[in-house]
């Protein structure tokens, strides 16, 4: 398989997904970043610094695309989907129930 073949599940739920819930519930200003790291880095680069953070992720994610067996391969990308899963559906339910 390829590199962006395999990651679609990645670009969707971990990139796409949480990027955009993200956005939209930390812009309702009623929701604080959790994650003390990228709190601090949302408020001295502004909310916009995630995009490239997410950027960076996914040539880490080439990295080990590129140098780890196949079964690490797996088990990370579909953890990161995961990861990116769990946390466009917490966004998404903060904002509905917020």
């Amino acid at each position: 398989m390829s590199f962006i073949k395999d990651i679609i599940p990645v670009l969707l739920l971990y990139i796409i997904g949480d990027t955009i819930t993200t956005f939209y519930a930390l812009g309702t200003g009623l929701f604080y970043e959790g994650n003390p790291v990228l709190f601090h880095l949302f408020t001295t680069y502004g909310y916009s610094f995630l995009i490239p953070l997410k950027l960076g992720f996914i040539f880490l994610l080439y990295h080990v695309y590129r140098n780890a067996n196949r079964y690490y391969w797996n088990i990370t990308r579909y953890s990161v989907s995961f990861i990116g899963l769990l946390a466009t559906v917490s966004n998404t339910v903060v904002v509905l129930h917020g």
